[in-house]
């Protein structure tokens, strides 16, 4: 069925040539000390698992981060002023539109 020519143009492949215009001696020689410093610490600690620190922190931030009993006080006395103030706000608009008799 191939009659060697096609109806629709095909893109010839082209190839990504990348070539870097700056390279930085300094920079190279700290990311292979880092890299040794890696395999040095898993060998002395064990396997490095990726986010270990992370998760530990943020574990320990959600509860030894809590602050004291009274919290949940102020939360519940500011919820309350909310809603009293939200039902004033009715109130009142309400009246202005006529809903309310006098």
């Amino acid at each position: 069925m191939g009659f060697g020519f096609s109806f629709f143009k095909t893109p010839k492949h082209r190839v990504f040539n990348y070539q870097p215009l700056y390279y930085d001696e300094r920079k190279e020689a700290m990311k292979e000390r880092y890299e040794r410093l890696q395999v040095e610490e898993e060998s002395k600690q064990g396997k490095y698992r990726p986010g270990k620190h992370i998760r530990h922190n943020m574990r320990k931030s959600l509860y030894e981060g809590r602050s004291s009993e009274k919290s949940p006080f102020v939360t519940r006395i500011i919820i309350a002023f909310a809603l009293l103030g939200l039902v004033i706000m009715l109130y009142y608009f309400a009246q202005y539109f006529g809903f309310l008799f006098k």
